[in-house]
């Protein structure tokens, strides 16, 4: 074996993986099921009933799963706890904690951030949504009015800690 050949490790096409522990899986397409993977790495995956700490993939189908971070060209995510998801395409039902894509469908989503240019809604309760079309019922912590008078009360209680913090810290000379 040449060290050219040596330095430049072949992807495998497929990895099907069930009940097992893995660190890291990079592959054109993998298939994993009840399993714990810390990285993947695909230009497909398919994930069911899965802990996966982090994903990088072309197209993501995740059922039943729990997912530190999503990156896709394309997600599919059904019934899932994800902590972000950033994609050119998602569809999502379940619960997140960031989703940042170019087209959003939610069907059943509770999101503490949802932005995209697009957003498709059947039920949505989000903290902050950010979009330029949006279609759907959807249930915001923040709407305009709150936000503004939010940021108006957090602006004068910091503004009279500083003023208290000054009177108290500096000394008369």
């Amino acid at each position: 074996m040449s060290t050219s050949d040596s330095q430049e490790l072949e992807v495998p096409q497929v990895v099907n993986l069930s009940n097992v522990t893995v660190g890291e899986v990079k592959a054109e397409l993998v298939r994993a099921t009840q399993s714990v993977i810390h990285k993947l790495e695909a230009e497909e995956a398919d994930a069911g009933q899965v802990i996966i700490g982090a994903a990088a993939s072309g197209q993501f189908n995740g059922r039943r799963a729990i997912i530190g971070a999503v990156q896709s060209q394309q997600a599919d995510l059904r019934y899932v706890h994800v902590g972000g998801v950033r994609a050119g395409t998602v569809s999502l039902n379940g619960k997140t904690a960031l989703v940042l894509a170019d087209s959003v469908s939610a069907p059943q989503t509770n999101a503490l951030l949802v932005a995209g240019a697009n957003i498709q809604a059947e039920t949505v309760r989000a903290g902050i949504l950010i979009g330029r079309q949006v279609n759907g019922s959807v249930q915001t912590l923040f709407d305009a009015r709150s936000a503004l008078l939010a940021g108006l009360a957090g602006g004068v209680v910091a503004g009279l800690i500083l003023l208290a913090a000054r009177r108290l810290f500096h000394s008369k000379k």
